[in-house]
């Protein structure tokens, strides 16, 4: 059986949640809560030996400890199929995962005030100060940039090919561009490929259950509930 830990916002841990669901693989969702609350809790998890570079989300497979989102996807892409064995496929989707966490960097550091202090020991700036429209407009256009780019890749359906041919960064697409489009909807009209991809992957097993049940409809956080902009 594998555990996931995280927190209780989709984040980076999302894609991880599909593919899971997508498998038949056992696995448990551990959720901690948004607050000092759950910030404890990790701080006692993370403090068991054998991990490293200590993070979340944090994944235990048997015996195995596993941190750091993209070592993570790439773990359970090997385990249940979907690692592309073609080079070339292969390194297509390397560099769309790459795209993918740049966006979703940018994306966080629009919507996180970085000069928050969270806890009363740490200094606060006499500097900085986070315009979140400014930024918001700066990752705006980014975002339609990259999407011209992006959105070619999926002319075919998925990056590699057809829906019998899943790879994990299609989970990393539908999740990661689903955050961006409900940021920033306007950015996504015109890319037909990506907005069919979509359409198609949330009718597939596992996601397409979790989409129509009571706790995505009820609204899921995007980002932890102290960002400027958490999307719930």
């Amino acid at each position: 059986n594998m555990k996931l830990t995280y927190w209780d916002v989709r984040g980076l841990a999302e894609p991880i949640r599909y593919m899971l669901r997508y498998s038949d693989i056992e696995w448990e969702d551990v959720r901690l809560k948004n607050g000092l609350e759950g910030f404890e809790t990790w701080m006692k998890v993370k403090s068991q030996p054998g991990i490293i570079c200590a993070n979340i989300p944090f994944l235990e497979d048997g015996d195995k400890k596993l941190s750091q989102s993209v070592a993570i996807y790439r773990h359970i892409a090997r385990k249940i199929g979907l690692m592309p064995q073609d080079p070339d496929e292969l390194s297509l989707c390397e560099m769309v995962e790459q795209e993918l966490m740049d966006l979703r960097l940018r994306m966080s550091i629009t919507c996180y005030d970085t000069y928050m202090v969270l806890r009363p020991e740490d200094p606060k700036s006499e500097k900085g100060c986070h315009d979140f429209e400014y930024l918001k407009g700066v990752f705006k256009k980014r975002l339609s940039e990259r999407l011209a780019i992006i959105d070619p890749l999926f002319a075919k359906g998925t990056l590699t090919g057809g829906f019998d041919k899943l790879t994990y960064a299609d989970f990393m697409a539908f999740e990661y561009l689903d955050q961006f489009r409900t940021f920033l909807p306007d950015c996504f009209d015109g890319f037909e490929n990506i907005n069919k991809f979509s359409a198609e992957f949330a009718k597939l097993k596992g996601v397409r259950e979790w989409r129509e049940g009571d706790a995505f409809k009820s609204g899921e956080y995007i980002n932890s509930p102290i960002a400027v902009w958490h999307g719930k």
